[in-house]
């Protein structure tokens, strides 16, 4: 209300809802740091409502677990935050259980996200053979982690079980990679890459069974060696194929478990209808995962790195995206899903996690970092946040606990999210 006598000087307190609770200093006392962002890309309209005190419109619904004084608990409880007056508000008509509900609140617990990750993707190496247009990596520092940094991952990330060496190089490009894998297995962490194919030598094929890796994708972005080679440069898909057919006679005739093979790869307007030819053509190359495929990414963080005669292709994100997830109904049969492979293998890996009721919200049960070690909310932001959130320099729980860790994942699972969110499918049509 202060804030709106200082812009409308005749404003006049309002005569609160009844039956709503003023929620705002026991949220202040416990959860100060939480707080929706002042700057957001638009929220959808039927998540906001009538501020119950000042009567302004936007307050903004957020999932929340409430406690009564009677000690009872709504695990699925929405309180309001009202961006005009600053309030936090606990309406129980808007409530599940309204007879709970209108229970006087004494507890609020809003770290509703996920918060206990097993999983890890950090990039080994941004540096690559491949020139793929489309790729972000081009536009970064061109470095390989150090293997004493590596080491500390393990230490300061003692719930670690599987690491994915994933980023915008190619992983095996890293002159220590299979020394890499080998210190994740010894410390009994599963390892997982992507890869661009064209690595597969004898001796590296023979290694990667060796060092036990547990799933190994391959990046195919078309059926036709020309078109192939036009969007990743100067890849030889023939080369490519030959090379996947190669590491899977070898790991079944010598008797290995893995690595279990996948697919995956970025599709174009002009490449989109070849999915179900990709999909049978891996199958019978001896592929045995379907990781999935993406369009062209639309997001504003990477916008600047396309070249310009290819921006035109973003016009055709949204009809590609949906080609896509009819065409990957071809993969049903012959190829396993990834969520099928990581919940057989026991992998916490959910780029979903847990909604949070209300609206489309971000609640990835995974940890994403840099080269430099530097953790970012997800692996479209490719610069770091803050230096508290290096995982070689600082343990995890550290980093989780941090307040601005904290403030993003809490306005990142409520679906609000910051302008550099824009483009993301997670955001939705906003």
């Amino acid at each position: 209300m202060k804030r709106l006598r200082k812009l409308w000087p005749f404003a006049r307190e309002k005569a609160p809802t009844p039956g709503v609770q003023d929620l705002t200093a026991l949220w202040q006392r416990t959860h100060g740091h939480l707080k929706p962002l002042e700057e957001h890309l638009p929220m959808p309209p039927d998540s906001l409502s009538t501020c119950s005190f000042c009567k302004q419109p936007g307050a903004i619904a957020l999932s929340v677990q409430v406690g009564t004084d009677g000690r009872e608990t709504l695990t699925d409880a929405v309180v309001h935050y009202c961006p005009a007056c600053q309030r936090y508000f606990f309406d129980p008509a808007v409530q599940a259980n309204r007879e709970v509900a209108s229970q006087p609140i004494s507890k609020i617990n809003a770290r509703c996200w996920f918060a206990m990750p097993t999983f890890l993707n950090i990039e080994p190496t941004t540096c690559c053979n491949f020139r793929c247009w489309y790729c972000i990596g081009r536009t970064m520092p061109q470095v390989n982690m150090k293997l004493d940094d590596y080491r500390r991952i393990f230490d300061h990330f003692p719930a670690l079980q599987t690491i994915a060496l994933v980023g915008e190089g190619e992983p095996l490009l890293h002159p220590d990679f299979f020394l890499m894998a080998d210190i994740a297995r010894d410390r009994g962490v599963r390892v997982m890459l992507t890869s661009n194919g064209s690595r597969f030598s004898d001796d590296v094929i023979r290694n990667l069974c060796e060092s036990a890796v547990t799933y190994l994708s391959v990046s195919i972005d078309s059926v036709d060696p020309a078109t192939f080679a036009d969007s990743r440069p100067p890849g030889n898909l023939d080369e490519i194929w030959r090379g996947v057919e190669r590491l899977r006679s070898y790991r079944d005739r010598h008797g290995y478990r893995y690595p279990v093979i996948g697919l995956k790869g970025t599709l174009f307007a002009h490449t989109v209808d070849q999915l179900p030819a990709i999909i049978e053509e891996g199958w019978r190359r001896g592929m045995e995962v379907y990781e999935g495929f993406q369009p062209l990414n639309p997001m504003v963080t990477y916008l600047p790195c396309y070249p310009e005669d290819k921006k035109a292709l973003l016009a055709s994100v949204g009809d590609v995206a949906a080609k896509i997830a009819g065409y990957s109904r071809a993969a049903e049969g012959k190829l396993e899903s990834i969520s099928q492979f990581c919940a057989r293998e026991r992998i916490e890996f959910d780029k979903s996690g847990r909604p949070n009721g209300l609206r489309p919200g971000c609640d990835e049960q995974w940890i994403y970092a840099l080269a430099s070690g530097d953790i970012t909310p997800c692996c479209m932001i490719k610069e770091p946040v803050s230096p508290r959130w290096n995982l070689f320099q600082h343990p995890l729980p550290e980093i989780l606990a941090d307040p601005l860790y904290e403030s993003t994942r809490f306005n990142l699972f409520n679906g609000i999210f910051p302008p550099g969110c824009a483009g993301c499918y997670k955001v939705g049509c906003r």
